[in-house]
């Protein structure tokens, strides 16, 4: 249920202009079947982050479907952060929410209307012919490309110019996942991995149909890539959409701190999504593999984490392919 905490505002920092809307969502989001386990919705809304002389300067805008607000009060950016490196070369950046903090869009109205409302944003500041990039990091980068594989597979007018898309890390079989997470909560190795093995199991069982053995077709139907199915599900729909999936796979530190192996890692489906995506022509479809790249990796830091990506080269590589959608008005979209 929505709520009235509504806030929004348009205002000049650091030579950028960034425009923001939120409302509250209130109630709670049960993951668990134990009453108390349950934590609170959050705000539905955008924060869209614009370079001097917007809209005329803007090359493109690159979308990130976050979980929670984005914190531009004020902003301060790190500098070699994607949003720095954006804005220093006109792209303009969008983070918009659900309200939904572990949002895995399940239904396809969900998809439709997150999609309707990043083109009505876009349009309110007139971008709405302005090529658009998805990306997003482990389940941000599993909604890009849900919400990518939709675009590209629904028969209606998109509702902005798709270009590329960027995962980092990001959970695409959900079968595969459901059998990692539910031997994670068995194993009870490490609190947080246990944990989190509770919750994606009850909510992937609870909105598709229980576990994966019951309900093999809906996991497959969901998923942005599924290992079992023929052309690798939904993978298909993405043949002709440039994409890169970064990963750094550590397979010895997963097993020293969270004893997971290879079957364990997101570095799977990311390898095999590229592979399909390759053999079904998709040339400008890629792996980026790093090792010890990380921040933190001397000091044992988790490879599940942004900073394997150079941020002012994968900006460069958005927008060499910003040429490559049509605008709206003019794609010609498969049916399902």
């Amino acid at each position: 249920m929505v709520g009235l905490g509504l806030t929004a505002c348009i205002r000049p920092c650091l030579a950028q202009q960034v425009v923001e809307r939120y409302e509250n969502v209130e109630g709670f989001l049960r993951i668990g079947p134990e009453s108390e386990r349950r934590i609170p919705m959050t705000e539905r809304g955008y924060s869209l982050l614009l370079p001097d002389g917007a809209p005329a300067t803007v090359a493109g805008v690159a979308v990130f479907i976050d979980p929670r607000r984005f914190q531009a009060s004020p902003l301060q950016l790190e500098p070699g952060s994607f949003d720095s490196e954006a804005l220093g070369r006109n792209l303009a950046v969008l983070h918009i929410t659900t309200g939904d903090p572990l949002d895995f869009l399940f239904e396809e109205i969900e998809v439709e209307e997150l999609a309707d409302r990043i083109g009505a944003v876009l349009a309110d500041v007139g971008l709405q012919g302005a090529p658009v990039f998805l990306a997003g990091l482990s389940l941000g980068g599993t909604r890009a490309l849900r919400l990518a594989a939709y675009l590209s597979a629904s028969r209606d007018t998109r509702p902005f110019r798709l270009a590329a898309v960027a995962v980092v890390d990001a959970p695409l079989d959900m079968a595969r996942l459901w059998e990692t997470e539910q031997r994670a909560a068995k194993l009870e190795f490490h609190p947080a991995a246990a944990d989190e093995g509770r919750w994606v199991t009850y909510l992937l069982e609870t909105h598709l149909g229980g576990a994966p053995e019951h309900a093999a077709a809906r996991y497959a139907e969901f998923s942005p890539f599924s290992h079992s199915a023929p052309d690798g599900g939904n993978a298909a729909h993405l043949r002709d959409l440039p994409i890169r999936a970064y990963h750094e796979p550590d397979v010895d530190w997963w097993i020293e701190n969270r004893r997971k192996s290879y079957y364990d890692m997101n570095s799977i489906d990311l390898a095999a999504l590229i592979n399909q995506l390759r053999v079904l022509g998709n040339d400008s479809a890629q792996l980026v593999s790093s090792h010890a790249r990380r921040a933190g990796y001397a000091e044992g830091a988790s490879p599940h984490t942004w900073s394997i990506v150079d941020n002012g080269e994968l900006v460069e590589w958005l927008l060499s392919h910003a040429s490559g959608a049509g605008p709206p008005e003019m794609q010609s979209l498969p049916s399902r």
